[in-house]
């Protein structure tokens, strides 16, 4: 197989209140720096019995969403920054596509909102940014790839 890579051009990040209401979602990709799921293994310590000792049995992966973003407080709502911070603790949906160009490849899925930074350090510029808040996931994303493309279009013809 030939070697892929992805190159994050005009990436988009929508945000929503349900997954319904995702399609027509709000975007925030001229604020967003960096977006990031990721996912993790935990571990669960089975005791020690009389028989053996103890042992540890790996758990279904959980996912989180780590995104940066230059802060947006004086846009008008308030951007990204007065969403976050408006829907904080709250769940959420969000919609992640590296490349508008390949708009196919995308993953969403159900977050729980983290709010940003407000403020920074005086006179330097790159101070402005969000602070890298984790959401994480309350459910596994969906990750769209085109595999699951050219299926999804031979079930529909």
């Amino acid at each position: 197989m030939p070697r892929t890579v992805m190159t994050y051009l005009n990436p988009t990040l929508k945000v929503a209140d349900t997954e319904a209401e995702l399609a027509a979602g709000t975007g925030y990709e001229c604020q967003i720096t960096s977006a990031v799921i990721s996912a993790s293994v935990t571990f669960q310590t089975i005791p020690p019995t009389g028989c053996a000792g103890p042992s540890q049995s790996p758990s279904a992966p959980t996912y989180s969403l780590t995104i940066d973003w230059l802060q947006d407080w004086s846009a008008p709502g308030g951007g990204l920054s007065k969403w976050a911070e408006d829907h904080a603790g709250l769940p959420a949906w969000v919609e992640l596509v590296p490349n508008t160009a390949d708009a196919a490849t995308k993953a969403t899925g159900p977050v729980t909102v983290v709010p940003g930074s407000f403020g920074g350090t005086f006179g330097d510029g790159s101070a402005g940014m969000a602070g890298a808040p984790v959401w994480g996931f309350t459910d596994r994303p969906t990750f769209v790839v085109p595999a699951d493309v050219l299926a999804d279009e031979a079930e529909a013809a």
